[in-house]
């Protein structure tokens, strides 16, 4: 038995007693962890080391429940609440495939005055990438944890995860103006941010938004960063996420059945080697697997926790999310990814535009109407003539179709990038895009 199907005697022991009280359905979730967190504006800063342990409870039956939470480590003689809740049902113990704890997940969080440098050589950097612009503050957390699971169903899982979070504001060297933009990015470690090319990220955005107008509409041929994508894939979610996913596709197929493009297709991986969320189990010890959602444009199958698919456990996949011990587990999106092209560099895409918009980044978030086949999502970025910028675009808003946005997707990039969405990891190269529309926002 691998360490990462063994849990510590503490765990068993409370299952164990609920389990003699005459529960037949006991669950206990163990978790540690310790962060550093620094926020940072110009003219102060405050950093914390935190440690944090913390365990919860789920027991029951078919016809009721109880959940308990407490910090520190399990103990059997806990203080337990009324049942009740409705009943509970856990998932049954099975074969967790061979996996290997990354060697990054061992790595020491950052000191503080390692996080006040990060910090520092990103506004550095920004004030060469675009002199006069200046860092309005920083958010950062990077930390570490280890979770334990057991269950009266037979469930032993151990898993370690490991990830920092960074939230950048900046101006612009004109001050208001042109308002302030926003980064946030996320990493393994924080020794994986780059100030460089973070500071050059915010300087782009600061030069668009100081610069840039909006046509009152256009169309064209449309190259849309990660950033975009990313926002427009996870406002999609209903459409290959849950047991209603199926239903909701389709009025979008086509006659040969197609959702999407065939350059289309969407995986969701909680074991991804690499991904912040990588791990060998959910967060009901349930096995991560890659899964194919929608292939060549068609939707293969939605994205399902096994409760969501008992007769059909083949179907399921572990997606069940726990961020943090107080949590009850919930489905969604673990690496969730549009799969990028390999042998195509965002260049190529781009040098094939002879008239159209690269859309670099969000302004706002998504409205989609998804029974009405309709979305619009505030964009800045770049105007395109034969494949070279040809004046900012900002103020504008991207609008068309739900159906037209999946089967206009023509090419993908390789440069798949991901960002903190729905609760879960969505990731995206560049895409391109024919058949919407650029309106100018009022």
């Amino acid at each position: 038995m691998s360490r990462h199907e063994t849990v510590d005697e503490q765990v068993l022991e409370v299952v164990g007693t609920l389990a003699a009280e005459g529960w037949p359905a006991v669950e206990v979730h163990w978790k540690r962890g310790r962060s550093r967190t620094l926020r940072y504006d110009p003219h102060h800063q405050v950093s914390c080391l935190r440690r944090e342990e913390g365990w919860a409870v789920r027991a029951g039956d078919e016809r009721r429940s109880f959940f308990f939470a407490a910090s520190g480590p399990p103990r059997p003689d806990a203080p337990w609440p009324a049942a009740d809740g409705g009943g509970l049902r856990l998932p049954p113990a099975q074969p967790v495939p061979s996996w290997t704890l990354p060697a990054d997940v061992d790595e020491p969080i950052l000191g503080e005055n390692e996080a006040v440098a990060l910090v520092r050589g990103i506004e550095r950097a920004l004030d060469t990438e675009l002199p006069g612009a200046r860092l309005l503050g920083a958010e950062l957390e990077d930390g570490s944890s280890e979770s334990q699971l057991g269950s009266s169903r037979g469930v032993r899982a151990r898993f370690r995860q490991r990830s920092a979070h960074l939230h950048l504001e900046a101006i612009g060297p004109d001050g208001p103006v042109a308002g302030s933009v926003a980064l946030e990015t996320v990493a393994r470690a924080a020794r994986r941010f780059h100030p460089v090319a973070l500071a050059r990220r915010l300087a782009d955005r600061l030069a668009v938004a100081l610069r840039g107008s909006s046509p009152p509409r256009d169309r064209g041929e449309l190259l849309l960063a990660p950033a975009v994508t990313c926002q427009l894939l996870a406002a999609l979610g209903p459409l290959w996420i849950g047991p209603e996913a199926e239903a909701r596709t389709a009025a979008l197929g086509d006659q040969g059945g197609r959702i999407a493009g065939g350059a289309v297709t969407v995986i969701d991986d909680g074991r991804m080697a690499g991904g912040i969320l990588e791990s060998p189990v959910d967060g009901e010890g349930v096995p991560t697997r890659p899964v194919r959602l929608v292939e060549a444009g068609r939707l293969r199958q939605p994205l399902l926790a096994w409760w969501q698919s008992p007769e059909e456990l083949h179907r399921a996949s572990g997606c069940s999310l726990r961020p943090g011990w107080r949590d009850l587990p919930r489905p969604g999106p673990t690496h969730l990814y549009l799969e990028p092209d390999g042998d195509a560099a965002v260049t190529d895409l781009l040098a094939g535009v002879a008239r159209g918009y690269y859309l670099l980044d969000v302004e706002g978030r998504p409205d989609v109407a998804l029974e009405r086949d309709r979305f619009a999502l505030p964009v800045c970025g770049f105007r395109i003539e034969r494949g070279r910028a040809a004046g900012a675009l900002s103020g504008a808003r991207l609008t068309g179709a739900v159906s037209a946005f999946l089967h206009g997707i023509v090419a993908v990039a390789r440069d798949l990038t991901f960002q903190p969405l729905s609760g879960g990891m969505i990731g995206a190269p560049s895409v391109l895009v024919r058949g919407l529309e650029l309106r100018r926002r009022n």
